[in-house]
């Protein structure tokens, strides 16, 4: 079983085949209690997951969507980099501002900053603690006003523009959970009974 918080939610999911038809497919997956359902639609080259977000994957070399994502990923994991890349509609939703990767740049940076000299005496934790508590650091935008405006005795955050504070959303790695249990679970369900 995974560790993963996001992998777990899908380990009581059942299916519910609602259409099969060569590579058309239209599948229910939803645990006893109800939580975390979601679909997958798959027509040669496209795979739709409505999981509370919804993604349309896209790729014109793969007919079986469901081979597509076996073959890119370890079995039972997932590929979020590579399958980010098949998405069509939903795009928006991949990516986004992700508050605990800016604390941790901030904080590798002061520390980069000390160990090579360039960050004057005295700053340190306190002076990081102050970067959180100053500014709304709760959206990009907000991140970085806050360190462009933060100086320490004319030491700052440099280039800023350079930062990357964006990771995958958990809407789009919820999902990407689920198109891999889905598939699993499908996959499971056509081997033929051992004997």
């Amino acid at each position: 079983m995974s560790t993963d918080p996001i992998a777990a939610r899908f380990a009581r999911h059942t299916m519910t085949v609602l259409h099969e038809d060569g590579l058309y497919r239209h599948l229910r997956f939803e645990d006893p209690d109800g939580q975390y359902p979601f679909e997958l639609i798959t027509w040669p080259y496209n795979l739709v997951v409505k999981s509370g977000w919804t993604f349309h994957f896209d790729i014109d070399a793969t007919p079986d969507m469901f081979d597509l994502f076996r073959r890119t990923a370890f079995p039972g994991e997932i590929n979020p980099g590579y399958w980010s890349e098949k998405v069509r509609a939903g795009r928006d939703e991949i990516a986004g501002f992700n508050p605990d990767l800016f604390e941790q740049q901030v904080k590798q940076y002061v520390v980069h900053s000390i160990r090579h000299g360039e960050a004057p005496r005295g700053i340190g934790a306190e002076v990081t603690r102050e970067i959180f508590e100053m500014g709304d650091i709760s959206h990009e935008a907000g991140a970085r006003a806050t360190l462009t405006d933060f100086r320490y005795n004319d030491w700052d955050f440099g280039d800023l523009p350079e930062w990357d504070f964006s990771d995958y959303t958990p809407g789009f790695l919820h999902s990407c959970h689920a198109i891999r249990h889905g598939i699993d679970l499908w996959t499971t369900a056509r081997k033929p009974a051992t004997a």
